[in-house]
């Protein structure tokens, strides 16, 4: 058994989690419950490990949830900050929907790591964590992410990158993705000290920061709808990441729902926040 942590708006509850169901300890008999993929209680929020990596599962006040949205971090941003610093747990509550907060750290959401991958760097979590240890355990012990259900990805700046190259892995699994002020060719970016931090130089390294790893590079294997938003006032990522990306997905797949929005704005939750009603209802289209 696993023990973890769980909160509501209210109050602290201590709970153990086996691979079918969660009891809630600490409560008085009356607000004792079962917790199961089908019952849930006024907006509560579930801390889990997975490897190690503390993942925070938000349920809604519904009796049913409509859909799981996979959430994904940027750049060292804990994974807290979407509930705390944007109205997205709210919204979500308000729709209905279950959402997944992994904490990635300073992740790119890469494949591997190399040689050249910075030390420090290599005990964070990435996209073969995600495919192969968070959904698979998701699906098994907590029934979320599960193919019969509704699941969406969303992610922002680094997370937003995560949200296409998750996208192209299970495109049989998620119904849709948004990415908000995200990177997708890095090779546009040879500067840029993450990418060299995790691939080495482009110079030296091209094949690794052309490959798998590179969303634009794979343009043509897409079949997700994707919501795409970046601040024209971005001074982290080029929105030009975000215009060419959806220029190419439009010329590639010129059938496929995709839409962009790109306002007069910076690389900030007050941005992002303002994003969130019409990703939401992007997502309730599929």
């Amino acid at each position: 058994m696993n023990i973890v942590r769980i909160l509501s708006f209210f109050t602290f509850f201590q709970i153990t989690v086996t691979d079918t169901s969660v009891w809630i300890y600490g409560a008085t008999t009356s607000e004792k419950m079962l917790l199961s993929s089908e019952t849930f209680y006024k907006d509560t929020v579930m801390t889990v490990k997975i490897d190690e990596i503390f993942v925070d599962i938000f349920y809604p006040g519904v009796d049913r949830s409509v859909g799981n949205i996979l959430v994904l971090p940027g750049w060292n941003f804990p994974r807290q900050d979407w509930c705390q610093k944007s109205s997205l747990c709210r919204k979500a509550s308000e729709a209905g929907y279950c959402l997944i907060f992994p904490e990635m750290g300073k992740s790119v959401y890469s494949g591997e790591f190399y040689p050249e991958t910075l030390q420090e760097w290599k005990v964070y979590p990435g996209k073969k964590w995600v495919l192969d240890s968070l959904i698979p355990t998701l699906q098994k012990k907590y029934h979320l992410l599960k193919n019969n259900q509704k699941n969406y990805l969303l992610g922002l700046s680094t997370g937003g990158r995560g949200v296409a190259l998750i996208a192209l892995e299970r495109s049989d699994l998620f119904k849709a993705g948004a990415a908000l002020s995200g990177d997708f060719d890095q090779t546009q970016m040879p500067q840029d000290r993450l990418m060299i931090g995790f691939y080495g130089s482009y110079q030296q390294f091209p094949e690794r920061w052309k490959g798998e790893d590179n969303p634009q590079m794979q343009i043509a294997k897409f079949q997700i709808p994707l919501y795409l938003g970046h601040g024209k006032q971005d001074k982290i990522v080029p929105p030009e990441q975000t215009l060419h990306f959806y220029e190419a997905l439009k010329k590639a797949h010129p059938q496929l729902n995709l839409k962009l929005n790109m306002p007069d704005a910076g690389h900030d939750y007050a941005y992002w926040d303002s994003e969130l009603k019409a990703v939401l209802e992007f997502f309730a289209l599929f």
